[in-house]
Formats: C-alpha cells, sequence, structure tokens
C-alpha cells in the first residue's frame, strides 16, 4: 500500500493510501482511500486527467483530457462541453470524477479500471493524474495528487508504471486542462 501525505496547510499530515494497484490482462486497476475530514460548506472531490497516445486521444483529437470525457459509452458520454466542440462528451458538466448519483454509491473513495487493446504494433501508453480537492462552489483547492498507468504492447503484455507524485510540470500541465475544459472553475 502506498500512501501519499498532504504536505498543505489544509488538512497537512492527512493522506490518501492506495489499496489496489494491480495489473490485468488489458490494464491496471486502482483503489485509493484517504482519511481528509470533512468541513461543513466544502465537500471532498476526486479530479483525473488522462493522457494516451491511443483510443480516445485519437477519436477526441486531444492528448491529455479530464476523466471521464470522451466517446466510448453513449450511457457515460452525454453531456456536450462548450469549451471542447467535437463528437466527444464529458459524463455531467462538473469538473469532477464521480458524477453527483455516482457519489450516492461509491462512497468516498476512488477506484478505476482502465483498459486497451492491445496495438497493431508499438505500444499504447496511458498516464494518469488523480487528485483529492477540497471544493467550495466553484474554488477547487487540490489537497495531493498522484501519478500513475500503464502500457499496453503490441503482444498483449501489460506494464503498469510506478506511482508516484507528480512533478511540477505535470501540474503545469493537468492545471491547463483542467482551466480548458472547465473554465468555470477555479484550480488552487
Amino acid at each position: 500500500m502506498r500512501v501519499f501525505t498532504i504536505q498543505g496547510a489544509t488538512h497537512k499530515g492527512k493522506e490518501i493510501r492506495v489499496t489496489k494497484y494491480v495489473k490485468t490482462s488489458a490494464g491496471v486497476e486502482i483503489a485509493i482511500t484517504h482519511n481528509v475530514p470533512t468541513v461543513t460548506g466544502k465537500q471532498l472531490q476526486w479530479l483525473q486527467t488522462v493522457s494516451s497516445n491511443g483510443g480516445f486521444s485519437k477519436i477526441c483529437k486531444i492528448m491529455t483530457r479530464v476523466d471521464p470525457f470522451g466517446s466510448g459509452s453513449p450511457g457515460l458520454h452525454k453531456f456536450s462541453l462548450p469549451s471542447v466542440p467535437g463528437t466527444c462528451k464529458a459524463d455531467d458538466l462538473l469538473p469532477f470524477y464521480w458524477t453527483v448519483d455516482d457519489l450516492k454509491t461509491v462512497g468516498a473513495g476512488f477506484s478505476d479500471g482502465p483498459q486497451v487493446p492491445a496495438p497493431a504494433s508499438g505500444r499504447t501508453w496511458t498516464k494518469f493524474i488523480t487528485t483529492l480537492a477540497e471544493v467550495t462552489q466553484k474554488n477547487v483547492h487540490h489537497l495531493v495528487a498522484i501519478a500513475w498507468g500503464y502500457d499496453r504492447l503490441a503482444d498483449g503484455t501489460v506494464k503498469v508504471a510506478v506511482i508516484r507524485t507528480p512533478s511540477t510540470v505535470e501540474m503545469k500541465e493537468y492545471g491547463k486542462v483542467m482551466k480548458k475544459m472547465y473554465p468555470g472553475y477555479r484550480y488552487m
């Protein structure tokens, strides 16, 4: 189990714990918990960006996007974002990983199970930046972030990346993508 501690003044010393990070036949499964208390007037939300050289990135014509945003499932991808024209859509009009309805069943944790088919040649790489944030109205204060992902090789092999703290450059890219896709929010 990997533990990532919040360093900022807000909730300093609290943490997120990666409780599951396993390779599957076509990708990876991850689960994360946290011990951050809720504060009156604020909510805790998970946010995630995904970067890839395959699948949705080619269809949506965007290398890095807020997850979930794509075209894979009409039941999930049904809301057009004014800031991102094209055929790809979001699961709702909020920048958060879980929808309001999702939160009623999933609780406070995070989980994901991305997978891609093996490419005809070379490799398909997929990288995620996942953050836990405290949200007040349209202000999103990031508490802690992790980077993770995997490669899928042409022979079907899955190579899982090490979970780590994202670099400053990665967090700047994350911020740009969040602002581009959901400009009505302020990210701190």
